[in-house]
């Protein structure tokens, strides 16, 4: 999921594919190197969460 995002395009997730998102944040948390690092993945994580948790949401990412 996490190379499926485009620093100049969009994509957005459904909450189906959450689970598989929410593993590779976890995985990208035990790697991040500082506070503001692991801040920033947090909050993504407690929006997918989100995301998981009702049908009727996305989780959108969009590009500069």
């Amino acid at each position: 999921m996490l190379d499926r995002i485009d620093l100049y395009g969009g994509l957005e997730l459904t909450p189906a594919e959450m689970p598989q998102f929410l593993t590779e944040l976890d995985v990208l948390l035990g790697n991040a190197q500082n506070f503001g690092e692991r801040d920033v993945i947090r909050a993504v994580r407690e929006l997918a969460e989100r995301c998981r948790d009702d049908e009727d949401t996305r989780l959108a990412f969009i590009g500069d």
